[in-house]
């Protein structure tokens, strides 16, 4: 079986961790496999900005060590195997607030900034918002506003030239302006490590 797909009680930090440690090396051939990681869910950022976290169904927003897996981890554990490529989706902000804009810890200032992860080269990430803002819904089909112009966009949408294939910048590109748009300009969707490469090849 070539795809993992967690959802709600299947999120737990335990299964998020068994994905990529017992899971993932099963599947990844070193320098050959390219994977793609979709997370829909909650972000925290780390008081200082210093690092974001991803909050598995079971997590506690304040044992963020404990209970949460950092951001920086998630993209050790996969780039231990070694795949050709990665590229990440993340459906989530990493400012601590829900997509309603309530806040997951109360004491908690809103718009946290949150620093850039070091990636590896072979890795590129897209973000549902600016680290510091709330990624939101569209209620008419029931996504993320992120979701729904990434599937949109990988269904041929983001194809400008209409070459049959989506590279990196065009996906981008057509995300970042529907997304922006559709929001007001309140979520702008932004971009970790090489914009050169292929999503669709």
């Amino acid at each position: 079986e070539k795809t993992m797909v967690l959802t709600n009680a299947e999120a737990s930090e335990r299964g998020i961790l068994r994905s990529l440690k017992v899971w993932l090396p099963t599947i990844i051939k070193p320098g050959v496999t390219d994977l793609y990681v979709f997370y829909a869910g909650h972000g925290m950022p780390a008081t200082d900005g210093s690092s974001a976290y991803i909050v598995p169904y079971d997590g506690d927003v304040t044992l963020l060590d404990d209970t949460t897996i950092s951001r920086k981890r998630f993209f050790q554990e996969i780039s231990a195997w070694n795949p050709r490529s990665a590229t990440f989706f993340f459906d989530s902000c990493f400012s601590g607030a829900t997509r309603s804009e309530e806040l997951l810890v109360a004491a908690r200032p809103l718009g946290i900034k949150v620093q850039d992860d070091d990636l590896p080269d072979q890795f590129v990430v897209f973000n549902a918002g600016e680290s510091d803002q709330t990624a939101g819904v569209i209620d008419e089909v029931r996504h993320g506003r992120f979701s729904y112009f990434l599937f949109k966009g990988l269904e041929g949408a983001a194809d400008a030239n209409r070459d049959g294939q989506i590279s990196t910048e065009e996906l981008y590109s057509y995300i970042r302006e529907q997304v922006t748009r559709f929001s007001a300009g309140s979520q702008t969707p932004d971009i970790m490590g090489k914009k050169s490469g292929w999503v669709i090849n």
